[in-house]
């Protein structure tokens, strides 16, 4: 006995020696795990961080310049290196705004006569550094300024047109209202002007052909026009009637006109991208205007006013690009807005006395004239298209009757307005897993409980590894199939499909009542199959058969067809088919297992006592493994929220709230896959997307967590099932 001892001590201690090395690898192991997910979500908390980081200033040192004319227009380069001013002269100069190669800020380095004396000035909207001057005789002029790329040239200015002024119409007298915008053709600009006769001119001008002139005469004074950036719209201000014009090639229709209220003198400012106004009262007021259709027209509606108001005498500046504005008043009082929502982004105060003041061509500068010269701010708003209200809330966008929740990022104009609200997506993913969990759930239960509890052993062996083999199919296939073949099936089907579930459930119940009545007793476990899967089959290929014919019998016509724009091909009755069988695997084998898991003991004593074999399964299976089947559908659902390739490609991908069966969605996972690609670094819709992620993987250890908390107490409650007499 003394020398079995002392054999086997050596082996106990190298046991002991190996357990200790697993447990730490497994501990290490598991450490390495929780510290990789925390690592993703801090890098995903990264890249997101900056989307809500407030908007702030920063000045720079101030400039004196020697000028003696007012300013009629001020900007700068994207660089913010140089700065130009337009005089009531005429003169346009620019000045260095940064010390460079000996040249202190401040220098004045080219200077050019555009137009002697000018009488009226227009900024174009939506494009970099366009202007038109007019003479009080009517002539005119378009200038741009042309910023260098080589540091060794000058900026300078073009003119488009030419040197030489020319009239929109040849003695149509003096100009009181101009205004600009460019053309979609290369080349060509949009002119609009109202004459001292009350006359509107309208014009496309370019260099090499005369223009045609459209003519409106005007029964009132005009004390603004507005084109919009677009070059669809004109706008034409008297007193407080805002009339509407459509351009329609060279020529002007009135659309409507509309009253704005009492409070005169208006004051309007064309927002970029579209064809939205800010219209600034005498009050204060700000409120943003745009065309909503209603009742099958285009009207003018006030869609948005935006809070505190400034002063009635502040001045409203816009981004060239962003639908971004500003209010600046004399006294230095300084708000931000993004047109989305109705609080400011940034209020402060900056230099008092401002006299002109425009943005950089990013949105990412200001500069300030003042009597004692420019003051250059740095602007940190890079993000604006995006808030906590137009993440989760509904916006009204520019054009829509009301607001909504749109997800709808890139457009293939330049002037498109981004659209990031998460809704569209998470009400998607959700319901593109609830659908397959609805699939899912009764067939891999249902085919568990029989496989565990009342399948023969021999034929149990051969059909769990079959099921087990099915979740190894790749979903990109499952999601092939589905979007190229299961799509069709089910639109030219409609009727049986929506039916079979109803049909199979009662072949079932007629196949029990004759086993029971004809043979009780005589098949053997699993013989019953054998019964089943042919009436099954049949009562399949007689729905699939049928199905058109009723379709046509109901409706006159294909039910399809008959439900018309509420029904899509690729749909998420589709996608709960095709996840809801590449579910069944995963959810069969886990409840498979934990059902088969709960000792016999407690099933043959349910028996051996007078239960059934249903009531063994309902009141001590099931009970027992609970905390398993529970985990099983968790798992599930976890990953029919993060499956990407058969929401991908059999869904439709549009992001839309319906709860329709026949309706498309998209889901989280699939618009991350779909959109990655073509974000540009850094920008707001990349951080959008990385948004999405976070919100998935945030979303995914919620559940997950929740999950494990109740399989805890599950397994708790009915531990005691789970030990032997």
């Amino acid at each position: 006995m003394v020398q079995t001892t002392a054999n086997q001590l050596p082996r106990d201690r190298r046991r002991a020696r190996i357990d200790r090395g697993v447990r730490a690898m497994v501990t290490v192991s598991g450490l390495l795990v929780l510290m990789m997910l925390m690592l993703i979500f801090v890098y995903l908390l990264f890249a997101v961080l900056p989307l809500f980081k407030p908007a702030s200033v920063d000045a720079s040192p101030a400039l004196t310049l020697n000028h003696a004319s007012p300013a009629m227009a001020l900007g700068m380069d994207v660089q913010q290196r140089v700065g130009y001013r337009i005089d009531r002269q005429g003169e346009g100069r620019f000045y260095r705004l940064t010390a460079r190669q000996g040249q202190a800020a401040g220098t004045l380095l080219a200077s050019q006569r555009l137009l002697p004396a000018p009488t009226l000035l227009a900024q174009a909207v939506g494009t970099r550094d366009l202007f038109a001057l007019a003479q009080a005789d009517g002539r005119f002029i378009i200038v741009q300024a042309d910023f260098a790329a080589a540091p060794q040239e000058k900026p300078q200015w073009t003119l488009p047109l030419g040197a030489q002024p020319q009239a929109l119409q040849p003695h149509a007298g003096a100009l009181t209202q101009l205004a600009l915008a460019p053309a979609r053709e290369a080349g060509e600009y949009l002119v609009a002007a109202v004459t001292e006769r009350r006359q509107l001119l309208f014009a496309r001008v370019a260099a090499q052909r005369p223009a045609t002139v459209s003519r409106v005469a005007l029964d009132a004074d005009v004390q603004q026009l507005v084109l919009a950036p677009d070059g669809r719209q004109l706008y034409l201000l008297s007193g407080n009637r805002l009339a509407r014009y459509q351009i329609d090639g060279t020529q002007l229709r009135l659309q409507e006109t509309q009253t704005l209220g009492e409070q005169t003198p208006y004051r309007l400012t064309a927002l970029p991208g579209g064809s939205a106004l800010i219209v600034h009262a005498a009050d204060g007021t700000l409120q943003e205007w745009f065309d909503v259709e209603k009742n099958q027209r285009w009207r003018l509606t006030s869609a948005q006013q935006f809070a505190p108001q400034p002063a009635a005498d502040a001045t409203v500046i816009t981004e060239p690009f962003r639908r971004v504005f500003a209010t600046v008043q004399p006294d230095g009082a300084f708000a931000l807005y993004a047109s989305i929502q109705s609080r400011p982004l940034l209020s402060t105060r900056l230099a008092a006395g401002v006299q002109q003041a425009a943005f950089a061509p990013r949105g990412d500068g200001l500069l300030l004239e003042t009597a004692q010269g420019w003051q250059r701010y740095r602007l940190n708003n890079d993000y604006p298209d995006v808030t906590w209200r137009a993440l989760w809330q509904k916006v009204w966008y520019e054009n829509y009757p009301q607001p909504a929740l749109v997800w709808q990022s890139t457009s293939g104009e330049d002037s498109y307005q981004a659209k990031f609200s998460l809704a569209p997506v998470i009400f998607g993913t959700l319901k593109a897993a609830g659908y397959a969990m609805l699939f899912a759930i009764p067939l891999a239960l249902g085919g568990a409980v029989y496989t565990a509890c009342f399948m023969s052993p021999a034929l149990r062996r051969l059909v769990k590894p079959a099921i087990e083999v099915m979740g190894a199919l790749p979903t990109v296939v499952i999601g092939l199939v589905a979007g190229i073949w299961l799509a069709p099936v089910i639109e030219r089907h409609l009727l049986a499909i929506l039916a079979l579930p109803l049909l199979l459930a009662g072949a079932v119940m007629v196949c029990g009542i004759a086993q029971q009545r004809w043979w009780p007793g005589r098949l053997r476990p699993g013989g019953d199959l054998l019964l089943l899967l042919p009436v099954m089959t049949l009562t399949v290929w007689l729905a699939m058969a049928l199905g058109p014919w009723l379709e046509t019998l109901l409706f006159g016509q294909p039910m399809h067809v008959w439900l018309g724009d509420d029904f899509d091909q690729r749909n998420a009755l589709v996608v709960g088919v095709a996840m809801g069988f590449a579910l069944v695997p995963v959810i069969f084998s886990l409840a498979e297992d934990a059902l088969f898991s709960v000792p016999a003991v407690l099933t043959q004593g349910s028996l051996a006592l007078g239960a059934t074999p249903w009531q063994t399964v309902a009141r001590v299976t099931l009970p027992a493994a609970s905390a398993g089947i529970f985990s099983a559908l968790m798992i599930g659902f976890g990953r029919a929220v993060g499956e990407t390739m058969i929401v991908l490609m059999a869904t439709g991908n549009t992001p839309i709230i319906d709860g329709s069966l026949f309706q498309g969605l998209r889901a989280l996972a699939a618009n991350i896959a779909i959109e990655m690609p073509e974000a540009v670094f850094a920008s707001s819709h990349y951080r959008v997307l990385f948004l999405t992620a976070l919100v998935l993987f945030v979303f995914t250890f919620i559940v997950n967590t929740l999950a494990e908390a109740i399989r805890q107490r599950l397994r708790e409650r009915y531990s005691q099932n789970q030990e032997a007499p």
